[in-house]
């Protein structure tokens, strides 16, 4: 690769680091969120024995997971394409 065109891919790797450690806090902020929800819906219907209380939980704890285990992933895309941006420069 020519210089000009290492230098395009750096700086379109860190714009995908810094768009994605972004997305990664608006996530931890809408975690925090989602949990204060999810504990006050949980509390609301504490020890109903109907299975439709249970498949919300169920549900609302399998999105929660699901936004920690994105979270995790933008996390790690943002540090390694840094990385790989520093390393082409």
């Amino acid at each position: 690769m020519a210089g000009s065109d290492l230098q395009k891919l750096s700086q379109t790797v860190i714009g995908i680091s810094q768009a994605t450690k972004k997305t990664s806090a608006n996530l931890e902020a809408f975690d925090s969120q989602f949990t204060k929800h999810v504990t006050s819906v949980k509390q609301a219907i504490e020890g109903s024995t109907q299975r439709k209380d249970q498949e919300v939980i169920d549900a609302l704890e399998a999105a929660r997971k699901a936004v920690k285990n994105a979270t995790s992933a933008l996390e790690n895309a943002s540090k390694v394409s840094s990385n790989y941006a520093k390393s082409l420069a």
